[in-house]
């Protein structure tokens, strides 16, 4: 028997099932020729579909489950901390509940046969992309702390002979002039 906890909580599931798919997402290429190139899309993270039995007598097993599938966080769906054994042999460790959330009479043996799908949270395959972005190089701009701010000035030309002056010396080379006054 196939157990389930969310978050430590434990499903009390009867005659429980998981079936585990995975999309490998690509598009092909060919147009209308014969070439086999595809466009590589991304794998995407693991569904595990759940079906099970819940006893006519324990409707409020029925009732949490359909409690946790609709249960929020900041407006989005929870997200849960999964314990299951196919889900420690896939590595994941988180899950939300996605599509349908279902429960049919099964008359015959006075239970609701009950389905929902839980999808990755946080994928191994996207962990390594976010982790492969962080790691690429990004185009850097170099500064240093001895910047000096630059004003402009006008041209010496545009000032008129009767005021001509030397231009005023910026922090850059009087930095320079005094290192070469001390190495001197």
């Amino acid at each position: 028997m196939t157990q389930i906890a969310l978050d430590g909580e434990l499903l009390a599931l009867k005659s429980s099932r998981i079936n585990l798919s995975m999309d490998i997402k690509d598009a092909d290429m060919s147009g209308q020729t014969a070439n086999t190139d595809i466009a590589e899309q991304g794998i995407k993270g693991k569904e595990m579909a759940v079906s099970a039995l819940v006893s006519f007598k324990n409707p409020e097993i029925l009732n949490r489950l359909l409690l946790l599938a609709q249960q929020t966080e900041y407006g989005k769906r929870k997200i849960y901390r999964i314990s299951n054994e196919l889900a420690k042999a896939m590595k994941i460790r988180q899950v939300r509940f996605t599509g349908r959330v279902q429960s049919d009479e099964q008359e015959n043996l006075m239970a609701w046969r009950v389905s929902f799908t839980l999808r990755e949270y946080l994928s191994v395959p996207e962990v390594k992309a976010q982790r492969e972005a962080e790691n690429q190089p990004q185009a850097k701009t170099e500064t240093t702390d001895n910047t000096a701010r630059v004003t402009p000035k006008a041209h010496p030309a545009a000032v008129s002979d009767s005021q001509s002056q030397a231009p005023e010396e910026t922090g850059f080379v009087k930095t320079l002039k005094s290192i070469d006054t001390w190495l001197a």
